[in-house]
């Protein structure tokens, strides 16, 4: 076999030894003139000095940007690893404690009512009948919500607030119960099984509740209060006076309705609550949601305040209350979206807001669904 080549059967492919000397001369002669032909260099060096330059500069912003990202994270991971320590041994010291708002409520200012907890007490149950004042910025489902009732047990364990349902006052003292239901104050003629179907309970559930003390002999006590546990009452719809003047002629809403103004939402509809509330601030724009003719502009006695009433001739009635300034009269033709009042906090209110009805026949419906 000649030496100057590898065996095939190898594997690899056969070099002769001239060959690569050959290769190695040119190579020493490329880089001898390359090192003595200093201006030959120059165009190259001036086409990739710049780009060699930029390369270097990302190498180092790269490298710079991984040491601080290291650092972040490692500052990031002794952080969490201190306030999981701190979290662990709070949790040890109050294992059996765990907190949720008590009630909500803000301070009064010019742009919306917005209520935020400020008080916490532990998730166990109330063993008793508690007051509760009524704050700026809080209306009646916030209070229910914080004490884990249903908005309609404030409705049934207040008189006050049970004539005007959803016209809250700051100030306002309102008992709060220890469980949904209906505080009843007992009557001559009440007996259990009265009340029981008065309210759609059984006697025994009146009986039963630990929250009340009877008698043995069963007979309630004139004067007293007690607690009916699931108890429910029928809606009234709130009325106001009714307009009383000439026949207003060739006008009718077209049924469609725009929203009366602009604000967040504070407060929704539900079962005593036959409206809407819309948040703002003192002065802002009302304006009529459809044309109609004013049946009812100025005060209530009834926690509205400032109301103005709008006919639209077609069974619907719009209603804005607690405003600031109204700018129309009663008998008034008036067209859809033109300015009828000014947001205010009139009447029975915990701040600037709109309170919005959409009553067809008389009967308040719920205005969302009208609204686009």
């Amino acid at each position: 076999m000649n030496p100057s080549t590898h065996s095939p059967e190898s594997g690899n492919v056969a070099w002769h030894t001239p060959t690569l000397l050959r290769v190695a001369a040119q190579l020493v002669v490329w880089v001898w003139r390359w090192n003595s032909d200093h201006e030959g260099q120059r165009p190259w060096l001036g086409r990739f000095t710049s780009h060699i330059a930029v390369a270097l500069t990302l190498t180092c912003f790269v490298l710079i940007a991984g040491m601080r990202l290291d650092a972040l994270v490692s500052a990031s991971e002794s952080a969490d690893l201190a306030l999981l320590g701190e979290t662990v041994q709070a949790m040890n010291v109050t294992a059996s404690v765990v907190a949720r708002p008590y009630y909500r409520g803000t301070a009064q200012t010019l742009v919306m009512r917005r209520a935020q907890s400020h008080t916490a007490i532990p998730e166990r149950p109330r063993l008793e009948i508690v007051t509760y004042v009524v704050m700026a910025g809080d209306t009646a489902e916030t209070i229910a919500e914080g004490f884990g009732l249903q908005p309609t047990t404030l409705l049934w364990s207040n008189a006050e607030m049970e004539k005007a349902p959803d016209l809250l006052k700051v100030g306002q003292v309102l008992t709060i119960l220890p469980l949904d239901g209906v505080y009843h104050t007992v009557e001559i003629s009440d007996t259990l099984d009265s009340l029981a179907e008065k309210y759609k309970v059984t006697a025994a559930d009146i009986a039963n509740c630990s929250f009340n003390t009877l008698p043995e002999d069963g007979q309630l006590v004139v004067g007293e209060k007690i607690i009916v546990p699931g108890g429910m009452k029928p809606y009234t719809a709130q009325k106001v006076t009714t307009y009383e003047g000439p026949i207003v002629e060739d006008v009718s809403g077209s049924g469609l309705f725009y929203w009366p103004t602009s604000g967040a939402l504070t407060q929704g509809y539900w079962w005593a609550h036959r409206a809407i509330d819309i948040g703002g601030s003192v002065g802002r724009s009302v304006v009529a949601s459809d044309a109609g003719y004013v049946s009812f502009a100025g005060w209530t006695d009834v926690g509205y305040g400032y109301l103005v009433v709008v006919d639209h001739a077609n069974g619907y009635q719009t209603y804005y209350a607690h405003l600031s300034n109204f700018f129309v009269s009663e008998g008034e033709t008036v067209a859809a979206g033109q300015v009828i009042g000014a947001m205010g906090s009139t009447g029975n209110s915990t701040g600037p807001h709109l309170h919005y009805e959409i009553r067809y026949n008389g009967y308040p419906t719920n205005p969302l669904i009208y609204l686009p």
